[in-house]
């Protein structure tokens, strides 16, 4: 894994990328916390051992109180609906965006407990070149997906093709979401409990440094690009929730403004 360098603001963050081949194409994914483990959710120690009941338990709730739900079967369109919803899976999140990667990787600027952040650079090509596939991207409801994620329903599944057992898939979503979309968001599966950190591949996957002092900055910057709350996540909810904090941040600057003025007021009286 190479680190490519540190970045202070959107600018220098765009020139490093810039500077990378792009004749392939490459995935983001954005980390408050830099030394957070590059690994999804279903393996972090306190879901150990718990990804079949996690899975079977939310088809079984979810079934109620789902208006559409996909066929029982389904189970790359399950896997994919509990990942929306937030249930521990075994798919990792990436963007084809560096800014949504920047968006995640600074939206709690002000908790400086984080330190610095990162973005990860994933090549999915030569990861799936690596594990032995087809360098192309897969669909996740492919056939060699599929083999892939029913170990996560079934644990005693056993696939027809030996050959998906304890690898790493970089594959494409299929469900017609609006966050999925504006996220332009794709996964790597995870049928193993390897890490992507431990893969030795020239360009496979890189990493650049976001100092917690910059992260404001970056934050800022891409509030202006329009990579807000309510892009990354447009519901209602978040867009109420961007213009309360929207007009907290106006009557905080009016109120700095006046402090200012009185201030400087205050300086030429005699």
């Amino acid at each position: 894994m190479k680190q490519l360098q540190i970045v202070r603001t959107l600018g220098e963050l765009i020139d490093t990328i810039d500077k990378l081949n792009q004749k392939e194409v490459l995935w983001y994914r954005g980390h408050e916390n830099k030394d957070w483990e590059l690994i999804p959710s279903v393996q972090r120690p306190e879901f150990a051992g718990r990804e079949q009941y996690l899975a079977n338990d939310f088809y079984m709730k979810a079934s109620v109180t789902l208006l559409t739900k996909p066929d029982y079967r389904n189970y790359s369109a399950w896997l994919s609906i509990m990942r929306h919803y937030g249930l521990p899976t075994r798919l990792l999140d990436w963007s084809r965006s560096p800014l949504i990667a920047a968006y995640f990787a600074t939206q709690n600027w002000e908790r400086e407990e984080y330190g610095d952040g990162c973005i990860w650079i994933l090549s999915p090509s030569k990861l799936n070149a690596e594990e032995g596939f087809q360098e192309y991207l897969y669909s996740i409801d492919s056939h060699t997906a599929l083999q892939m994620i029913r170990p996560a329903f079934k644990k005693e599944y056993v696939p027809e093709n030996e050959r998906v057992i304890n690898k790493i898939l970089a594959c494409y979503p299929i469900e017609h979401d609006m966050r999925i979309y504006l996220q332009q968001s794709a996964f790597t599966l995870h049928n193993t409990e390897r890490k992507l950190v431990d893969i030795e591949q020239e360009g496979l996957l890189q990493n650049i440094i976001i100092p917690q002092k910059a992260k404001k900055r970056i934050a800022y910057e891409l509030n202006i690009m329009g990579i807000t709350l309510s892009h990354v996540y447009p519901d209602a909810q978040n867009i109420a929730a961007e213009l309360v904090l929207r007009n907290q941040m106006i009557e905080k600057r009016e109120q700095e403004n006046a402090e200012r003025k009185e201030k400087e007021h205050d300086g030429t009286t005699v």
